[in-house]
């Protein structure tokens, strides 16, 4: 079954029907044929420095993504982690995946991403995060996925919502509902850059309004860096108050705490606004064509 778009709860009485399976069966294999087709007559490209063929990024762009050494799947930190995250805080997701480090390039593949609407990367950075999710049978129990969601203004502003865009192909490679409706930003939170450490959770605290019907669920959050986990634990609080079973976070990314504050910053709590006076410049470099920010 594909991956829907749909309310968790499983209502028997609005199913829909399949009414004559030969026929669906005909038609899906109608649509892989056109599908293969259209892949030879229009092959896609890479996200990043446009290469044929090539699902996603290529594998010269892939091939700089470091990942996180022996991840702890309480925090996602490389072990041994001097200081755990969850000690002493309030964390409400039983685990978190974030395989890779939050580093170039990968930290310029997310920045175009977001800031300079190269809406595609999403779905070749999805692409990338599901084939580690796979590899490392990380499933589990969880049936559902929800992306941190924006506050409606950013998302005019933005025009998408790139946690979406990166939970789409996973969804579909992984055959997993992707929720888009019964849970929202409903404070328009003030931009982390602006934020001091220790006020980053409380800025986020009532930020997320979970409305659905998740009683019983196992939800994974999608996004696309973790940092203090403010953000992603702000939402899981409100999952498990609509009755969500259990939340897991599976992001890209990793801010390791060595980084320099500012970059800890930008890609905090709200994720949502481009770094304060952040000045981006159109610079080629020969491993990566992204924009970069001085």
């Amino acid at each position: 079954m594909a991956p829907s778009e749909l309310r968790l709860k499983d209502d028997p009485d609005r199913r829909p029907s399949i009414g004559n399976e030969s026929g669906a069966c005909q038609l899906g294999k109608t649509a892989e044929v056109y599908n293969r087709l259209l892949a030879c007559l229009l092959p896609e490209r890479c996200a990043n420095c446009d290469a044929v063929p090539a699902r996603g990024l290529c594998q010269p762009c892939r091939s700089g993504l470091r990942p996180v050494p022996t991840p702890c799947r309480g925090c996602g930190l490389a072990q041994p982690v001097a200081r755990c995250p969850r000690e002493g805080a309030r964390w409400s997701v039983s685990s978190v995946v974030a395989p890779l480090r939050y580093e170039p390039p990968l930290d310029g593949y997310i920045h175009a991403l977001k800031f300079l609407s190269h809406r595609r990367m999403g779905r070749a950075l999805g692409l990338v995060l599901a084939e580690i999710l796979r590899a490392e049978e990380i499933l589990g129990a969880v049936s559902a996925l929800i992306p941190v969601p924006l506050h409606a203004e950013r998302l005019r502003q933005r025009g998408f919502n790139q946690a979406y865009e990166i939970a789409r192909p996973i969804a579909a490679t992984m055959n997993l509902t992707l929720v888009t409706s019964g849970v929202k930003r409903s404070v328009p939170t003030q931009a982390q850059t602006l934020v001091d450490a220790h006020r980053r959770s409380t800025n986020v605290e009532y930020a997320f309004r979970a409305h659905g019907r998740f009683e019983g669920a196992t939800i994974a959050i999608i996004d696309d860096v973790i940092t203090t986990g403010a953000t992603i634990n702000s939402l899981a609080r409100d999952l498990r108050r609509a009755g969500a079973a259990d939340v897991h976070a599976w992001c890209l990314a990793r801010a390791e705490p060595s980084l320099g504050s500012e970059e800890i910053v930008q890609h905090d709590a709200d994720k949502d606004a481009h770094p304060h006076g952040s000045v981006v410049s159109e610079r080629e470099e020969a491993a990566h064509r992204i924009a970069i920010p001085d």
